[in-house]
């Protein structure tokens, strides 16, 4: 007998979505998203209405991005990963569904009813994040084609991304113009969720299955370069904006070994591909969290915030 639905959501929200991780996450995310916007177009930063707006819409489109992958892939979880709380039975496929339409509908009405400003960024959003749900209505092409998949999948962080920073924008009296400094503090933002997703997809050859994964695609060493490449932008672009933010130089020494840290441990993987060696999803997340937390710290502690609610 099935357990009784707030039992399943906690189950689905404990494996599949840790809450309280992840509304951490999303808080430190935005919160230095919003106050490096307002900061690089020369405002003091204020939290207001579309501060909650912004930190509200990336929970719950993270919660949306999620449910679309367990609805996408559950034939193939079934097969692949049979302890996945679905495919197991803890949580039911009708759950998963509520959490998806509940998602949607929080982040339509809150955007449609406290964020005007940037109602057509969010629509543009979330019509793409419905059409890799749907993959682009072209299925088949994309399943037999993983490169095609990973094409048109990849740019969804970077225009998530976009319409958060533009609500961060929108923070204030004025709607602030988009600059080639908010574009390298989208990157900022953006290369790292990519590397992360990244990183959680790559295996080591004797792991290998039907799962498509980066490293079946461009093969090992390919691979794990992607995330190394993608971190070490982020990091130097977060260091030269620091400087323009005049954060104290502590900070690049601090990000400087972050990276050290992720590069040791993904070229240890890279030189030697075993199971044992690939701890680069673990690798991945300690660093992104490590990254935006310095970010948020140093933030709070050099520059006041003004409450506008």
């Amino acid at each position: 007998m099935s357990k009784p639905f707030n039992n399943r959501i906690v189950v689905y929200f404990t494996e599949r979505f840790p809450f309280f991780l992840y509304f951490f996450l999303v808080v430190i995310l935005y919160l230095s998203m919003s106050i490096l916007a307002q900061l690089l177009s020369g405002n003091n930063p204020v939290i207001d209405k579309y501060t909650m707006v912004g930190i509200v819409s990336n929970f719950f489109v993270m919660l949306l991005i999620r449910t679309f992958d367990d609805l996408k892939d559950v034939a193939l979880d079934n097969e692949i990963f049979p302890d996945r709380p679905v495919s197991r039975g803890a949580v039911l496929l009708s759950d998963v569904k509520i959490l998806a339409v509940f998602s949607f509908v929080i982040l339509v009405l809150v955007n449609v009813l406290f964020a005007p400003k940037t109602l057509v960024l969010f629509s543009v959003m979330l019509i793409y994040a419905l059409l890799t749900f749907k993959w682009f209505f072209a299925e088949k092409l994309h399943i037999d084609n993983p490169k095609i998949a990973m094409i048109t999948h990849q740019p969804l962080p970077i225009i998530i991304m976009f319409f958060l920073l533009h609500t961060a924008l929108a923070s204030g009296s004025v709607y602030d113009v988009f600059t080639y400094k908010h574009l390298l503090l989208l990157l900022v933002f953006a290369l790292p969720i990519t590397a992360w997703e990244v990183s959680r997809k790559i295996k080591a050859p004797i792991n290998e299955n039907k799962y498509e994964t980066f490293s079946k695609i461009f093969g090992v060493k390919t691979a794990v370069l992607i995330p190394i490449v993608l971190y070490s932008i982020a990091g130097f672009i977060s260091i030269w904006l620091s400087i323009i933010v005049k954060f104290h130089f502590s900070y690049s020494i601090i990000i400087v070994s972050y990276l050290l840290f992720l590069i040791v441990n993904f070229l240890r993987f890279y030189f030697n591909p075993t199971p044992k060696n690939n701890n680069l999803q673990k690798t991945a997340m300690i660093f992104t969290t490590l990254f935006f937390l310095t970010l948020a710290l140093f933030l709070l502690f050099q520059h006041a915030i003004i409450l506008q609610l």
